[in-house]
C-alpha cells in the first residue's frame, strides 16, 4: 500500500492558512506546526512570535518535575512529581509548587507509618542541597522529628521499581525552624575539576554534589498541627543532554565504546558499555574505544558530569570487583565548523588521567567527574580512551550544564504551498521575505531560501517486526507479515540549491521564482549567553506571475579570451490566459555591449526596444508590447575573461516595478560561456595597456595623468598592485586601483612617494596581482618628460 493521499492530505493541511492579500504570515502557533525545529530549544508563544528557551544554572528540580516522563516496571511510562503520599495524598502536590503559601498537612487519624511522601524529580539530578520549607501561624507549625532520604533511581530489583535510599538528614533534636537546608555532601566516589582558570571558582564548595532522582521525607514522630510548605530541590541547572534524540540529535561510536546514548536519556538503569579487547595495536582508535554525539543544536556550555556506575547500580552485581576506567580519556568538543578535509574541527578540552594511579582495580574508586570550565559553543563531543587496554566500565550519566540560551538554533519550514494558499494552485512570483526582529548586541537572525514546483514521496517498507525491508520484499509478503509504510515528502527535480542569506528584511526573494512552493531556513543565534534575539513577525510577499515558466540559453558556448564575440540569447516563455506576461529583460553580462551591435527580436520579428539601460555587467530592455509565448531573441556584442560566465537573465513588468522573474536553464549549463584558452595557459594579465603615450605632469592641464589598465584572467577576489620604479630598481610610487574590477585602472600623476615630482626619464611600470600561480606580473616601460 503506497499511501498515495498522503503528500494531498499534507499540503492541504499547510495550505489551509489564511493570507492576506499576497501576504502570508507566520502569526500563529499553529502555522509554525509545519516547521522542524530542535525540540526544547524554541518557544512559539501564541501569537506566532519565536524565542529561544533560557537553560539555566542552580535551579529548584522539584518545581518542573512534572515535564519529565520515564518509563516503570510496574506503572509503564509516568510523569515526575509525588510518587507517593500515604496521608493526605490530594495535598502532597503542594510540596513542589513553588509556592511557599500552601502546604501538605498529614491527617491526624492517619497511623504513623503513613506520614510519608516520596517525590519523583522525574529525571537524575545534580543536586547540591535540599531545602524544607516550613509553615509558622494560622494554627500551623513546623514538622517535629522527621528524617529524609534520597535515591539515586537505579534499580535494585529487576521486576519491581525498588530503589536503595541514603539517609542525608534527621532530626536529633525536636524541630523549630522554618527553613532547614541539607547539604548533599559528596563522598569518595566524587570529583570536581576546573579546566580553565581565572574562573573565581572556590573548588572546595564545588566538590559536593550527589546525584538525585528520588527524595523520601519520612515523619518520624506524630505531632498537632505541623505541616510542610516546600520541598526544594537545588541542583546545578537544566541538564542539556535530556531529549538529545528528540531534538534531532545522533550518536556514533566505536566497538568498544557501545550504546553511548543510554548516558542522555535520564535513566540510572540503562548504560553504555566500554569494555577492552585486551590492546589493540592501533591503539583507541583502531579498537573503537571512542564515541560521538550531535547534540542537534549548538549550545553555549560551562559544566560536564560523568557518572560511572558502581557495584549495585542499576542491577550490576554487589560481588562484581572489577569495574575500572582503565588509563584515562579524552574529551573533545566542536562547534560544528569543518576542517578543509570536511572533517569536524575539535578542539580538545580535557585529558582525564584519574584511575590509572592505583595499582589494584578495587583501589580505583573514583567513579563520578564533575568538569567545570569557561563556556564554549558546543555542538559535537567526543570521547575516547587513552588506549584500548584496561577498560570495564559502564557510564551511566553524562549530563550536560549550559549558562544561557543555546548559541545557535537552525530552524527548517516545511514545504510553504502558495498555490495552495492563494487557492488557484498555480506557481507565484515570490517577492520578498520579510521579518520583524528583537535583536539585541551580540545576537544575530539569519533567514534562507529555496523553491520549487515540483515535490515527490519517498517511502520507507517495515516488516511485521519494524525492521526496514525493500518495497519488493514488502509487496511479495503476505498481508499477516507486512508493517506500516512511511511516507516522506522531499523536493522535486526542479529545486535550486539553498540561496544566500537575506541581509535586511524586505529584500527581493534570492531563489528562483515564480515557484508554487517554497521552503525555509531560519538560524538563531547569539554570542552572549544571556541574551537572544526573538522574532516577532515573518512574511512572505508574492503576486500572480507574469508567465507560468520561462527557460533560456546563450550561443555560442565557447568564446575567445577578451575578445569581442558576437552572442545570441533566446528564451521560451510558457504561459495561459490567466497570465498578464512581460515586457522587460534584464541581463547580467560579463561586460559592456556594444549598443550598436544590438538587435531584439519577438516571435523572429525584430522590435525597437522602448529602453536599453546598459551598464558594465547589467543590460536592461523596455519591450514596445507584452511577451506572452513567443520566443524573445536577444544579439549584441561583447568580451568574456572568466571562464565558465553565467549569462543571467530575469523578465519584469513596466507595471509592476521591483518584480523580476527568473529566467531558467533551458538545459544542463545552457547559459554558461567557457573560455578553452583560459584553461591551457597559464597567464593572469591580459590587455595591459598605458596611455597617453606622451606623459608631461607639469601641471598644465595636458597630458597630466597616466592611466594603466589591464584585464584579469581566472583570478577571483583579486587584489592588484602597480608599482613605479626608476632603472636602478628603487621604488617610486605605489598606485591603488581606483575601479577594482576584473579590468582595474590606475593613476599616475608622476608624484614620488615623498610627494616631488618624479624627474624626466625611462621607469618601470611593474603590474603584480598577487595569485599563488601562474603568470600573475607584468612589467612596461613609462616616459616622463617636461
Amino acid at each position: 500500500m503506497h499511501c498515495i493521499g498522503a503528500l494531498t492530505i499534507a499540503l492541504l493541511l499547510l495550505g489551509s492558512s489564511t493570507a492576506m492579500g499576497d501576504v502570508y504570515t507566520l502569526d500563529s502557533a499553529a502555522k509554525w506546526q509545519s516547521w522542524d525545529m530542535p525540540k526544547g530549544t524554541v518557544r512559539v508563544l501564541a501569537g506566532g512570535q519565536i524565542e529561544l528557551v533560557k537553560f539555566n544554572k542552580s535551579i529548584n528540580a522539584a518545581v518542573n518535575a512534572a515535564n519529565f516522563m520515564h518509563p516503570t516496571q510496574k506503572r509503564g511510562d509516568v510523569r515526575g512529581g509525588i510518587w507517593r503520599a500515604g496521608s493526605n495524598a490530594a495535598a502532597a502536590e503542594f510540596l513542589i509548587d513553588g509556592r511557599e503559601e500552601t502546604h501538605w498537612q498529614p491527617a491526624a487519624e492517619d497511623q504513623l507509618v503513613d506520614w510519608s511522601v516520596d517525590i519523583d524529580l522525574g529525571r537524575p539530578v545534580l543536586a547540591r542541597e535540599i531545602n524544607l520549607l516550613f509553615p509558622n501561624g494560622d494554627g500551623l507549625s513546623p514538622l517535629v522529628q522527621f528524617s529524609v532520604f534520597v535515591s539515586t533511581g537505579s534499580r535494585i530489583q529487576a521486576q519491581d521499581d525498588v530503589f536503595r535510599y541514603r539517609k542525608v538528614y534527621q532530626t536529633t533534636k525536636p524541630n523549630t525552624e522554618t527553613r532547614i537546608t541539607i547539604p548533599m555532601v559528596g563522598d569518595a566516589l566524587d570529583t570536581t575539576r576546573i579546566i580553565d582558570p581565572g574562573l573565581g571558582l572556590d573548588l572546595g564548595a564545588e566538590q559536593d554534589y550527589r546525584v538525585v532522582r528520588f527524595v523520601r521525607l519520612v515523619v518520624d514522630e506524630k505531632s498537632p498541627g505541623v505541616a510542610l510548605s516546600e520541598i526544594e530541590v537545588i541542583s546545578a541547572g537544566d541538564n542539556i543532554s535530556l531529549g538529545t534524540l528528540e531534538r534531532g540529535g545522533s550518536f556514533d561510536f566505536g566497538l568498544l565504546a557501545r550504546e553511548p546514548q543510554n548516558m542522555f536519556d535520564g535513566n540510572m538503569d540503562t548504560f553504555a558499555v566500554i569494555v577492552t579487547s585486551g590492546g589493540t595495536k592501533g591503539g583507541w582508535r583502531e579498537g573503537g574505544m571512542w564515541w560521538q554525539v550531535d547534540l542537534g543544536a549548538q549550545f553555549w556550555l560551562d559544566e560536564i558530569f560523568m557518572y560511572f556506575q558502581d557495584r549495585g547500580e542499576a542491577l550490576s552485581s554487589f560481588l562484581f570487583e572489577g569495574l575500572h576506567h582503565g588509563r584515562g580519556f579524552n574529551i573533545l568538543t566542536s562547534d560544528g565548523r569543518r576542517t578543509t578535509g570536511g572533517e569536524l574541527d575539535y578542539d580538545q578540552l580535557l585529558r582525564e588521567e584519574i584511575a590509572i594511579d592505583a595499582p589494584l582495580a578495587s583501589e580505583r574508586q573514583v567513579r563520578h567527574l564533575r568538569y567545570l570550565f569557561a563556556s564554549r559553543k558546543v555542538r559535537y563531543i567526543f570521547w575516547h580512551g587513552h588506549e584500548d587496554n584496561g577498560w570495564f566500565s559502564k557510564p551511566m550519566e553524562f549530563m550536560l550544564f549550559s549558562p544561557g540560551y543555546p548559541a545557535e538554533v537552525v530552524l527548517r519550514s516545511g514545504f510553504i504551498d502558495l498555490g495552495s494558499i492563494s487557492g488557484d494552485q498555480r506557481p507565484k512570483a515570490i517577492r520578498s521575505l520579510q521579518w520583524e526582529a528583537d535583536l539585541k548586541a551580540d545576537t544575530k537572525l539569519r533567514l534562507r531560501s529555496r523553491s520549487g514546483n515540483n515535490l515527490s514521496e519517498v517511502y520507507t517498507y517495515y516488516d511485521r517486526t519494524g525492521a526496514e525491508t525493500t518495497e519488493l520484499k514488502w509487496t511479495n509478503s503476505p498481508k499477516v507479515l507486512r508493517g506500516k509504510v512511511d511516507t516522506t515528502v522531499v523536493t522535486g527535480s526542479d529545486w535550486g540549491e539553498w540561496s544566500n542569506f537575506y541581509q535586511f528584511s524586505g529584500e527581493p526573494f534570492k531563489s528562483e521564482t515564480p515557484r508554487r512552493y517554497i521552503q525555509l531556513e531560519l538560524i538563531m543565534s547569539t554570542e552572549d549567553p544571556r541574551v537572544a534575539p526573538a522574532l516577532s513577525g515573518l512574511s512572505i510577499e508574492y503576486e500572480d506571475a507574469l508567465v507560468q515558466r520561462a527557460v533560456g540559453r546563450v550561443l555560442p558556448r565557447q568564446a575567445g579570451v577578451n575578445v569581442d564575440t558576437r552572442f545570441s540569447y533566446t528564451l521560451w516563455p510558457t504561459s495561459d490566459d490567466l497570465d498578464s506576461g512581460f515586457d522587460r529583460l534584464r541581463m547580467h553580462l560579463p561586460d559592456q555591449i556594444d549598443r550598436e551591435s544590438l538587435i531584439v527580436r519577438v516571435g523572429g520579428d525584430e522590435q525597437l526596444p522602448n529602453e536599453v539601460i546598459s551598464s558594465d555587467t547589467l543590460l536592461t530592455l523596455t519591450l514596445p508590447e507584452r511577451v506572452f509565448s513567443d520566443s524573445l531573441e536577444v544579439e549584441f556584442t561583447t568580451r568574456v575573461v572568466e571562464n565558465a560566465t553565467l549569462f543571467a537573465a530575469d523578465v519584469g513588468d513596466s507595471e509592476r516595478p521591483g518584480l523580476w522573474q527568473n529566467v531558467e536553464e533551458s538545459g544542463r549549463q545552457s547559459n554558461i560561456v567557457y573560455l578553452p584558452d583560459v584553461v591551457t595557459s597559464d597567464a593572469l594579465i591580459d590587455d595591459l595597456r598605458i596611455s597617453p603615450g606622451v606623459f608631461t605632469p607639469n601641471g598644465d592641464g595636458i597630458n597630466d595623468e597616466i592611466e594603466i589598465q589591464f584585464t584579469l584572467l581566472k583570478v577571483d577576489r583579486a587584489a592588484p598592485v602597480v608599482r613605479i620604479r626608476d632603472l636602478g630598481g628603487n621604488l617610486v610610487a605605489a598606485l591603488e586601483a581606483f575601479e577594482p574590477s576584473n579590468s582595474p585602472r590606475f593613476l599616475w600623476d608622476g608624484r614620488r612617494l615623498d610627494g616631488g615630482r618624479a624627474a624626466p626619464g625611462i621607469y618601470l611600470c611593474e603590474v603584480d596581482i598577487g595569485a599563488a600561480s601562474g603568470k600573475d606580473t607584468a612589467v612596461r616601460t613609462i616616459a616622463v618628460a617636461y
